[in-house]
């Protein structure tokens, strides 16, 4: 008798922790479900609010010491050295509009590294990573200067500003970025 009063307690704890975990994954599998996000890294050129995916940006940095390129476009600002590897840097809004970037405190450099291109990109500010639920997703037309069309697709609605993904690596394939020398 003294052995079962023993036993059936841990039984009953056996149920109830087997319960829990059935209710547990059902819950997760139907929170997972429901709540799909989308994460990027939030950044800002001139006043176009803006987001690149997470896959498309190596790190962030703040303004290096640049070395001058000699007979190179304007909107290559120099080249750094980044822990001993040469990175290239343009400026984002000069490349794409001629209207170069000023920079200050606050300015950054997004770094890509695709297909073999490494590169630099002088934006005016990082406000780092942000999570967008499904529901403030929005494929309204883009309200951003005319030059970010191109690689401009779906944003995100959140606190009376959209929020646009730009497509790094598509900008890091066109013809053009490759021309850095005048």
């Amino acid at each position: 008798m003294g052995e079962k009063t023993i036993t059936e307690p841990v039984l009953i704890l056996r149920e109830i922790e087997e319960a829990c975990r059935v209710c547990n994954t059902a819950d997760l599998q139907q929170s997972a479900e429901t709540f799909s996000e989308w994460s990027g890294i939030a950044f800002r050129v001139g006043k176009n609010y803006l987001l690149a995916p997470l896959d498309e940006v190596v790190e962030i940095l703040d303004m290096p010491k640049l070395a001058r390129v000699p007979l190179a476009q304007p909107w290559v600002r120099g080249i750094a050295n980044i822990r001993g590897n040469l990175l290239p840097v343009v400026d984002f809004s000069g490349f794409l509009s001629g209207e170069m970037t000023t920079a200050s405190e606050k300015s950054r450099v997004m770094v890509i590294d695709h297909n073999g291109v490494y590169s630099g990109l002088i934006v005016d500010e990082v406000y780092g990573l942000k999570h967008f639920m499904e529901s403030e997703y929005t494929d309204a037309e883009p309200e951003v200067d005319e030059f970010l069309l191109p690689y401009v697709r779906m944003g995100y609605h959140r606190d009376g500003k959209v929020w646009r993904e730009v497509r790094l690596f598509a900008l890091a394939e066109t013809p053009q970025f490759m021309m850095a020398a005048v």
